[in-house]
């Protein structure tokens, strides 16, 4: 929360300052907000340690020091891996983010196994922080030496401007995605609940295929948008949407296709009753594969996300609840479907009257068709191969799986929906 949008405002501004000196005002203002939103953090554990009972206020009280380094150190860096997109370097921060996550990852490994004790894991944690900071304060100097002589209240206020209310769509847009999981708690309890939130399993590719793509042409859209290249916009977004489904409508078709034994083979037949909660869920991947909001932030339309996304988190409230009471738990994920996906068409309609083109121009709906088609045709022979041969273990799923990405590739092969060219442009970027 306390980081908001700062660290991916980057995007937004580096793209289109063309001095040197300019960026590091933005960088260097960064930094400093970064490191305000971090103090603060360290004034909230105090809090905590000072007024809360047992947990929470006993975790504060216990590690107060080694949470507020940790959390200082991380904080600060945040906008690291921004820099390097921003930078147009995704190779820098494809092994920066391997690095540094690799190398929590070990360190928290190598503390527990060698001490077996919490205290000294985040210990280790804080110390591996404060590497991390060392790194990228000298990295960012270098490249862009920081200096607060600059920086202004009106650079500062430009930069909130985008930077806070993205934070607070991002909240929002959270407390939406969630809102499903109170109202199963609350009104059926939490044997319910535990099956639900199998069914509402989110596939982890999702965010990383669209955060990929995203990040590569982020900054691209908001330096078309500065030199007013609206059809470039428009052209590159129809272009990201395109790369985007190519990689989802497989996993959605499959998924779908597989829904049963996968939830079976993964969770036991414990939790089959999960299956239809987690085939609504599939509707939500599916949505989520048109990003939505890109032609927003590069106009710094960002206050518009924030309401909408306000405004989605009391209309998904109000009717999983009715949906709740009128076709019991099934209701609930369909309610956030339906709130998904009346907030990308509004936003979708924003997005077309900013580039100045009609909604059905914007989307591609007929390529979208073809390539939901090239992957739904293995689908359906998966299916009556699933009738003939149900899957029952976990290699016959992997080898369903394997068969069913040999059938799609070949059919987009066979159609040239996807070039050798495509699937080059699509991993080197």
């Amino acid at each position: 929360i306390i980081i908001l949008g700062f660290s991916r405002s980057l995007l937004y501004y580096l793209p289109r300052l063309e001095s040197r000196e300019e960026k590091s005002t933005y960088i260097t203002q960064t930094i400093a907000i970064l490191t305000m939103g971090s103090i603060l953090a360290m004034a909230l554990y105090a809090l905590m340690g000072r007024h809360l009972g047992e947990g929470l206020g006993a975790a504060a009280r216990g590690f107060y020091w080694r949470l507020s380094v940790f959390t200082f150190f991380m904080v600060v860096t945040d906008y690291m891996e921004v820099l390097f997109v921003a930078q147009r370097r995704p190779v820098a921060q494809s092994i920066y983010h391997a690095t540094v996550w690799g190398l929590q990852a070990l360190v928290v490994i190598a503390a527990s196994y060698w001490s077996r004790d919490v205290s000294t894991i985040i210990w280790a944690l804080a110390v591996f922080a404060l590497a991390r900071f060392l790194f990228g304060i000298t990295y960012t100097h270098l490249h862009y030496p920081l200096s607060p002589r600059k920086v202004s209240l009106r650079s500062i206020r430009a930069q909130a401007a985008f930077a806070v209310p993205v934070g607070l769509a991002g909240i929002a847009l959270l407390l939406v995605s969630q809102t499903d999981k109170f109202i199963i708690t609350r009104f059926l309890g939490r044997e319910a609940f535990a099956i639900y939130s199998v069914g509402a399993f989110q596939v982890p590719l999702a965010n990383i295929i669209q955060t990929s793509i995203g990040n590569v042409t982020f900054p691209l859209m908001a330096r078309y948008q500065k030199e007013g290249d609206q059809a470039a916009m428009r052209e590159l977004w129809r272009r990201s949407i395109l790369k985007t489904v190519i990689l989802f409508f497989p996993i959605f078709v499959f998924l779908e296709v597989t829904a049963r034994p996968f939830i079976t083979i993964l969770f036991t037949e414990q939790y089959a009753d999960a299956t239809p909660v987690f085939m609504i869920y599939m509707l939500l991947f599916l949505r989520s594969s048109v990003e939505t909001g890109a032609i927003i932030q590069a106009f710094n339309r960002t206050v518009f996300l924030m309401v909408g996304f306000a405004i989605g988190f009391l209309v998904n409230v109000v009717l999983g609840v009715t949906l709740l009471n009128a076709m019991g738990r099934l209701g609930v994920p369909l309610a956030t479907v339906v709130t998904m996906t009346l907030l990308g068409i509004v936003n979708l309609w924003y997005s077309a009257r900013l580039v100045g083109s009609p909604f059905f121009k914007l989307l591609p709906v007929g390529e979208m068709a073809k390539r939901f088609s090239a992957a739904a045709a293995p689908g359906v022979i998966l299916w009556l191969l699933y009738r003939a041969h149900p899957v029952t273990n976990v290699v016959e799923l992997g080898i369903a799986g394997l068969l069913y990405a040999a059938m799609y590739a070949a059919v987009c092969g066979l159609t040239r929906l996807v070039t050798v060219d495509d699937l080059r442009a699509l991993i080197g970027r």
